[in-house]
C-alpha cells in the first residue's frame, strides 16, 4: 500500500494536482516536499513537523536524489514542490547555481551551536546528517559460497575488483543516486582520474546490478540476490537491527562521506512552510528520528551516534574536492553512460 500510495502522490505531482483537489498553489497550512530518504524516516519526520506546526505535508518519496535533482530542473519554470530534503549537498550545490533554489539561513544553526561546516556559507542548503559509504557483505551467501573456496572478505575498495567476486557485486547507479557519484568521485580523488576509469571498468566485470535507487542495493542484499556490495553502512545497519538481516558492514579506508541536506526550491508554492521545515530539522527531534530509525550521524552535538556504529571521526576518509566533484558531476555521468552503459 505504501508503493501505491507513493506511486499516486507521484502521478499527482505530474498532473500539476494533489490529494485534496485543485492544481498546486500556495497554502499556508501545505508544503510539497520531495524527500530522498526512505518511507519510515519520511513519515516519522513528517507527522512531527505537522504536529509542531500544523503545515501538512504532501511528500513525494523517491530514495534516489540524482532523480528528484532531475526532476526540479524540468519543473523550474512552474515548480511544484517547495523543498528538497535528503541527498548529498553535491546535488543541491548545481540546484543553487542554476538559480534553481532559495537562499535561506535557518537561526537553529548558531542556537544549537551547529558547526558552519554542515551549512552552506551563501545559505542554499543545511545539512543535517552524515553518512558514510562502506563495503557490505551478505554473510549467509559468503559462508556459503565464496567461503568454503578460501575466499577472503574485502576489507578495501581495491579488494572488490579480486576476480572471485565476479557476478556477486552489486552498487547503487552513480546516474541517479549521489552515493554511487559520491563513490565515483572517491575514487577518482583516491587513485586519479586515469586510474579511476581503469578501477571502475575492472569492478563494471565483477557487477551483476546497478541499481537505480540506494535502497534496491540493500534490498538485493538481504533476498541473497547478491554478496557484496558498496553502500551507504547506515542501510546496512537498519537493516541488521530492524529487520536481521545477515549484513556485515566494513568501512574501508579512504572511503567517501555524504552530507545530507536539505534546500528549499526557488518559486515553490509555500516558501514560508519551507523555512519553517528547514528550521525543524535542524532541531534536536527530526535528528534524533533519522539516527534512530534511518541509523544517520547527525550534525548537532546533542544526538548520539546511531546504534552499532562507528563514531564518525574515527573513520577515514578520502580528501574530497567538493568543489571539483560538483563542477565535474555532469561530465562525469555523461562518462559513465558512454563508458559502462549500465
Amino acid at each position: 500500500m505504501r508503493r501505491i500510495w507513493i506511486a499516486v502522490v507521484a502521478l499527482v505531482l505530474v498532473a500539476g494536482v494533489l490529494p485534496g483537489g485543485g492544481p498546486v498553489s500556495a497554502q499556508p497550512n501545505r508544503i510539497v516536499v520531495y524527500s530522498a530518504l526512505p518511507d519510515l524516516e519520511t513519515s516519522l519526520v513528517h507527522r512531527e513537523f505537522t504536529r509542531r506546526t500544523g503545515i501538512q505535508v504532501e511528500a513525494l518519496v523517491v530514495p534516489a536524489a540524482g532523480t528528484l535533482q532531475a526532476r526540479i530542473r524540468t519543473e523550474k519554470d512552474r515548480p511544484r514542490a517547495d523543498v528538497f530534503v535528503g541527498g548529498d549537498r553535491s546535488l543541491h550545490i548545481p540546484l543553487a547555481r542554476e538559480g534553481l533554489l532559495e537562499r535561506y539561513r535557518s537561526p537553529v544553526v548558531q542556537q544549537a551551536g551547529i558547526s558552519t561546516d554542515f551549512v552552506d556559507p551563501a545559505g542554499f542548503w543545511h545539512g543535517w546528517y552524515l553518512g558514510a559509504l562502506s563495503i557490505i557483505i551478505n554473510t549467509d551467501r559468503f559462508d556459503r559460497e565464496l567461503a568454503p573456496r578460501g575466499v577472503r572478505k574485502p576489507a578495501t575498495w581495491d579488494d572488490l575488483v579480486r576476480p572471485e567476486f565476479r557476478g556477486h557485486f552489486v552498487m547503487p547507479s552513480p546516474v541517479t543516486t549521489g552515493g554511487g557519484y559520491i563513490f565515483l568521485a572517491a575514487q577518482i580523488f583516491r587513485l586519479g582520474e586515469d586510474r579511476a576509469w581503469a578501477y571502475m571498468r575492472a569492478l563494471n566485470t565483477n557487477t551483476s546490478q546497478y541499481t537505480p535507487t540506494a535502497p534496491g542495493t540493500i534490498a538485493l542484499l538481504e533476498r541473497g540476490e547478491a554478496t557484496v556490495a558498496m553502500m551507504w553502512a547506515h542501510e546496512a545497519i537498519g537493516a541488521r537491527i530492524l529487520r536481521a538481516a545477515p549484513l556485515e558492514v566494513i568501512v574501508p579506508p579512504d572511503t567517501g562521506f555524504e552530507i545530507g541536506a536539505v534546500s528549499i526550491i526557488k518559486g515553490g508554492p509555500n516558501p514560508a512552510g519551507a523555512r519553517a521545515y528547514v528550521d525543524f530539522l535542524m532541531t534536536r527531534t527530526p535528528q534524533d528520528v533519522n539516527a534512530r530509525f534511518g541509523f544517520r550521524y547527525a550534525v548537532r552535538g546533542d544526538v548520539g551516534v546511531p546504534s552499532g556504529a562507528t563514531p564518525f571521526n574515527q573513520l577515514k576518509f578520502v580528501k574530497y574536492d567538493l568543489d571539483w566533484s560538483v563542477q565535474n558531476q555532469a561530465r562525469l555521468r555523461e562518462r559513465w553512460t558512454r563508458e559502462i552503459g549500465r
